[in-house]
C-alpha cells in the first residue's frame, strides 16, 4: 500500500532540480525542495508521486 511513512528510497540524479521541475506537471507534489546536505555530500530533494509514495533524489550538483 502506498505510503509517505514507508521506506524512503533515494535515486541518483544528474541534478535534483531537473527532476523536481518535472514532478508537479506529472501529477506529483514536492515534499522538500532541492537542499544542500553538507559541504561534501551534494544535494537532495523529496517528492510524493501520484500514488502517494515518498521518493528522494540525490545529486552532486
Amino acid at each position: 500500500m502506498p505510503s509517505k511513512a514507508g521506506t524512503l528510497i533515494y535515486f541518483m540524479s544528474k541534478d535534483v532540480q531537473l527532476e523536481l521541475d518535472r514532478v508537479e506537471a506529472a501529477g506529483g507534489k514536492i515534499g522538500l525542495e532541492k537542499t544542500k546536505i553538507s559541504e561534501n555530500n551534494g544535494f537532495m530533494g523529496v517528492f510524493i508521486d501520484t500514488e502517494g509514495n515518498k521518493i528522494a533524489l540525490h545529486s552532486d550538483a
